[in-house]
Order: structure tokens, then sequence, then C-alpha cells
């Protein structure tokens, strides 16, 4: 198997650990049309080095995925070109392991979404996070009874951000870019699917980022009338212990599960009380991919990728039409 890279200006080492476990051929690298010092290519191939992969620098992908012929590509450049080069990718009979979000427009996501040639898979890591899969595992035990609510929160630091933060062409926004995944794992978690959405956003005190959006609320409605909120903010204190604070409450009929500061817990009569959940084994989101490939169903697929990338578009949009 052979796989390339293009971009490196997200999470593409999410994959690097499953490349090396299974000697696939790393055979290329590339950037997007941002170029190779804008999206990181230099000290993407000095970890690579470390990590004893030597891929060929391209100045171009489509070159490269023409020569190289790749299995697979992972697709991690500025967020505007995700769509753009996964879809190319996907036509040419290449399969995809493409970060979030996995298209900035609604015309090239149903392109992908009807694209059948290859598959796409999406690096939503809080699925193999050892904590959520707790929450997931409880959920599917009816410890909670049925879901019906759920609030999520994501919180980051705002740190120096390079220069493409500063345009909407760009920076795709918070919400698809950081809500994202609390819209992605609050489907996961209760099984339920978005049919409604509310959203604002805010770009006040961006720390001189242009017109980047710094935090953002939206309110959902799924299926069965279960209630999903979320909140993103860039705003996290630089003397915090970790650059992120996942959380996310579910609210059921018997029981409320908690995960955060990296814990799940759960309280309900039938647990006596409040209790600690165990982690479950950490998972490889690049591993669940290959699994897909090689046949093996399990819950990263395209599908609930699009779905997630879908809702966070909708509640970008409608939260933009706010702003006037």
């Amino acid at each position: 198997m052979k796989i390339v890279q293009i971009g490196a200006a997200g999470h593409a080492f999410y994959a690097y650990n499953g490349i090396k476990a299974h000697n696939i051929d790393f055979s290329g690298i590339s950037a997007g049309s941002a170029g190779i010092e804008a999206e990181g290519i230099s000290q993407a191939l000095e970890r690579l080095k470390k990590l004893g992969f030597s891929p060929k620098l391209y100045d171009d992908w489509r070159e490269m995925l023409d020569a190289e012929k790749p299995d697979i590509a992972i697709v991690d450049c500025w967020f505007n070109e995700h769509g753009k080069i996964a879809l190319w990718a996907l036509e040419h009979g290449i399969n995809v392991f493409v970060d979030k979000p996995i298209a900035t427009d609604f015309e090239t996501l149903d392109a992908i979404s009807e694209c059948g040639k290859a598959q796409l898979g999406a690096m939503f890591d809080a699925r193999c996070n050892p904590a959520f899969k707790a929450a997931k595992k409880a959920i599917e035990q009816g410890r909670i009874g049925e879901v019906r609510m759920m609030d999520s929160r994501k919180s980051y630091k705002l740190g120096k951000r390079p220069e493409f933060y500063r345009s909407r062409e760009t920076y795709c926004g918070i919400i698809p870019w950081v809500a994202i995944h609390a819209i992605d794992w609050m489907a996961w978690l209760s099984g339920e699917k978005y049919t409604d959405v509310s959203a604002i956003l805010s770009r006040r005190e961006n720390g001189g980022n242009g017109d980047m959006d710094i935090a953002a609320a939206a309110q959902f409605t799924m299926t069965n009338d279960v209630i999903a909120t979320v909140t993103a903010d860039m705003y996290r204190p630089a003397s915090a212990k970790t650059h992120g604070d996942d959380r996310v409450r579910v609210v059921g009929t018997r029981g409320i599960i908690e995960v955060m500061s990296g814990k799940a817990t759960l309280i309900s009569d039938e647990a006596g009380g409040l209790i600690e959940l165990p982690d479950e084994p950490a998972g490889d989101i690049f591993e669940d991919f290959l699994d897909n490939l090689a046949g093996k169903s399990n819950h990263l697929t395209k599908e609930s990728a699009v779905s997630s990338t879908y809702w966070a578009l909708r509640a970008d949009r409608q939260a933009l039409s706010r702003l006037g």
C-alpha cells in the first residue's frame, strides 16, 4: 500500500503511527496552493525523517498524485482547500484521510457525498479518546436510559495563529473548525440525527486576527426531540495545562454522563450516586480508516463525516446571517 500527504497545516500526524505499524510506503508529500512554507511542509519533513520516513517532495499535489498513484492521500492543507483536493482524489479512485472540515461549501460537500469511487475518513479524534469511549459504552449499555439532552464545550488557546486565520476566504470559521468536533461526537454518542439548528458567533477581542470569529454557540434539534447545544471559543488561558478543554454532558431518563478533564462520570440512582467510569482503551482514528478500507465496517464512515460537516456549515451560515 502506498500513501502520500498534501499539506501539513493540521493533524496529518494522526496517521503516522499507523503508517509505520503497517509498513505502508510513504512515497510523497506536497503542499496545497498556499505553498511549502505556508503549510508547514518543511517542519513535517523533519518530523517524518525522525520517524524513518523519506517521502519525495513535490511542488504540485496533482503532479504527485499522478506520479505516485497512491492508495491513500492524507489531505491536511488550508481549510478552504480540503474539499477541492479530497474530491479530486476521490474522483480519481484515491482513498482520502482528511482533516476537518472535509469541505467548506455545500456544493463540494454534496459532490464528495455522491462520489463512490473511493473511501473517505475524517479526523474526528474524540471518537478514539478513552473517556469519550467510556461514555459511549455506558450509553449503549442503557445506563442513562433514553438520551434527552446534550451540552458540549470546546475551548482552545488562541496562541499565535498563521496568516490564513485572518480571512474568511481561507479560515472556515470556528464552528466548522472547532465546534464540528462536538457536533460529531454528540451524533456519535447519542445515535441521533440533526434536524435543525440556530447559531451565533462573535469576532470581538480576537487578538487582532482580522475577521476571524473567536466564539460561537449553536443549538440543535435532533431526532426524537433530543436537544443538543455546543459552545466553542479560543479564550482558554495560556497558563492552562492543556491546549484544549473538551466537555460533554449527556442527560438521559435514568442518569447523566459527563466527560470533563479527560474523565467520564456517571450519576444515577442505579449507580448509587456519582461514579467515575473506567477508561476504555484508546483508539486510533487512522487504524479505523484502514479497517474500513479492508472491508471491516465501523463508526468512521464517510456518511457520518459528511453529516457532521453539513450541520457545521448550516450552523456557520446561520450565525453569519445574524452578523448582517
